[in-house]
Formats: C-alpha cells, sequence, structure tokens
C-alpha cells in the first residue's frame, strides 16, 4: 500500500472513532432530555441504554459475518448508513413524542454503530506496520476520550433546552404543557449529525483505501467459532473485564445528569459541564495510558518510520 493512501486510511478511520464516540457520549444527555419531554419515570429513561447495548449484544455476531463475506469498506459504509436511518427516525418520534419510537430509533443507531465498529477496529490495525498496530488503535480509541469532554456541553447546548422551568410547566394546564415540551422535544432532530455521517458514508466509499486481504489459510480458517476463541484465557478474561467496564461506566454517565439535578441543586446543563471535566480526566488518561505503551506515538500512528 502507498503511504498516502495508508495516511487516508488512517485518516477517515480516526473520524469515524470521534464521531461514534460523539454519538455514545450523547446518551448522557438524552436521557434527561427524554425524561422531562415525554415525562418519564428514571427507569423508562434509562430503557434507552437497554435498547442500545440489547443492538450490540444482537448485531456483533451479524457484523462479524458481514465483515468476513464483504469486507472492511462495505462494512463501515453500511454501518454510517444504518446509523444515518436511525438518526433520521428521531424526527417523526420526537413529532410523534412516543417513546418507543424513540427506543426503535436508538436501537437502529446502535445497530448501526455495531456494524460499523467491526470492521474499524481491526482495520485500523492492518493498514500500518504490525509492529505499531497496538498502538495505532490505542491512539484511535483515545479520540473517544476527547467526545466525552466535548459531547456533555455540545448537547447541553443544542439538546438540554428548556423553554419553561419545572415550576412554570407546572403551573400550566395539560393542554399547554404538552405543547411546550413538544417544542422543546424538537431539539433532537437537528440535521447536522445524521447528514455528517451520510456525507462520511460518501467520502469512504470514493476514498482509495488501503487494500487488505484476509487469509483463511491454515490455523486462521479453524479459528472462525467464537467458542474456540474463548478457550484463549487472555480474551475471555478480556471479554468479563470489558463487560464490567462498560457497565460501570455507562451507569455513572447516564445517570449523572439526573443525580446531581436532584443531590447538588443545579441545573441539568451545569451537570452536563461537570460531567464534561469528568470526560477531560477520561481524555488525559487515555492519551496518557496511550503514551506509555510505546514512544514517538504520532509517528507510529501512521506508520512511518
Amino acid at each position: 500500500m502507498t503511504k498516502s493512501n495508508q495516511f487516508t486510511g488512517i485518516a477517515l478511520i480516526t473520524v469515524l472513532f470521534f464521531l461514534w464516540g460523539f454519538a455514545h457520549n450523547l446518551d448522557p444527555i438524552l436521557i434527561p432530555h427524554l425524561k422531562r419531554s415525554l415525562t418519564l419515570t428514571t427507569m423508562q429513561a434509562t430503557l434507552g441504554d437497554l435498547a442500545v447495548f440489547l443492538a450490540y449484544f444482537v448485531m456483533a455476531i451479524p457484523a462479524g459475518m458481514f465483515l468476513k463475506k464483504w469486507g472492511y469498506k462495505a462494512g463501515i459504509i453500511v454501518g454510517l448508513l444504518v446509523f444515518a436511518t436511525g438518526c433520521y427516525l428521531f424526527i417523526p418520534a420526537a413529532n410523534t413524542q412516543l417513546h418507543l419510537f424513540f427506543l426503535i430509533a436508538l436501537f437502529i443507531i446502535a445497530c448501526g454503530l455495531t456494524i460499523l465498529e467491526t470492521p474499524a477496529n481491526p482495520y485500523v490495525t492492518v493498514i500500518g506496520d504490525l509492529e505499531s498496530a497496538t498502538t495505532r488503535l490505542n491512539f484511535a480509541q483515545s479520540i473517544n476520550g476527547l467526545t466525552t469532554m466535548l459531547a456533555p456541553i455540545v448537547g447541553a447546548r443544542l439538546i438540554l433546552i428548556q423553554t419553561y422551568s419545572d415550576v412554570v410547566l407546572n403551573r400550566m394546564t395539560h393542554e399547554a404543557r404538552q405543547i411546550a415540551l413538544v417544542s422543546e422535544a424538537s431539539s433532537v432532530k437537528a440535521p447536522c449529525f445524521r447528514d455528517c455521517f451520510g456525507i462520511i458514508a460518501v467520502c469512504f466509499y470514493f476514498a482509495k483505501m488501503p487494500a487488505v486481504y484476509d487469509d483463511n489459510s491454515g490455523d486462521a480458517a479453524r479459528s472462525d467459532s467464537i467458542f474456540h476463541a474463548l478457550k484463549h484465557k487472555h480474551l475471555s478474561w478480556a471479554v468479563e473485564a470489558q463487560f464490567f467496564y462498560v457497565g460501570a461506566q455507562v451507569c455513572v454517565f447516564s445517570l449523572f445528569i439526573l443525580y446531581a439535578k436532584q443531590a447538588a441543586g443545579v441545573t441539568e446543563t451545569e451537570a452536563a459541564y461537570y460531567l464534561s471535566g469528568a470526560g477531560l480526566a477520561f481524555l488525559v488518561g487515555r492519551f496518557l495510558g496511550t503514551s506509555v505503551i510505546k514512544p514517538a506515538i504520532f509517528r507510529i500512528v501512521i506508520g512511518f518510520r
């Protein structure tokens, strides 16, 4: 592969890591927003997280099968298009104010993310030098740390829009209150994010990405079973560690704004800024951890010696 194609591939893949990290870190913003605009209980509001991670559980293996048959680039493009489709479903969901519609939209979005992440993670390891593969992957994943800082701020300004305070809403008639909440719910229909994924899909379609071929001969052909892979203790323990880590992170981030509002008496927007501060610490930790793995990270990331 040429260095220009290699750089293009790594740059586009890194953009993907940023975009899906940004999408995930908007979930803590959506939960309080939907709780208020749809008049949900806390448990009902957190069903959005259930829809997202249920999609990951359901689509992970089919996404791997698609990747094996059609390749990395096709998987990335399909994932982007499915994600964009889910984003567009937020328009009728906001118009109808149906919680089930929002859950379906979130499920489809997460299906797109699953299809997208399945090829993107291994692809970034195979489009450069083998010795720097782990560092490239860690660097690309560190971009998610940037989104943990940015997404709460952007989400607070674009989504957590409250035209009326809770006190004023409680004084309204039922009809007037519903009209006000429908108006606030329309903030999730902002077109910029869903259109961005469609544009990136077009870029991937026309981009000259490095050609990567899968060698299915020898031992590789016998390792196509997930159960065979889990026989490796390091992998099985890593899966368990990831399960508990993601569970802890989702619980803390998703309920942070609701808890801060109730326990500290701050507004949802102020709580989102505090969450952004936690994201900054996450960002610093990710990049420090990546830099410890191997020095001269930015030279290694692009695969040049």
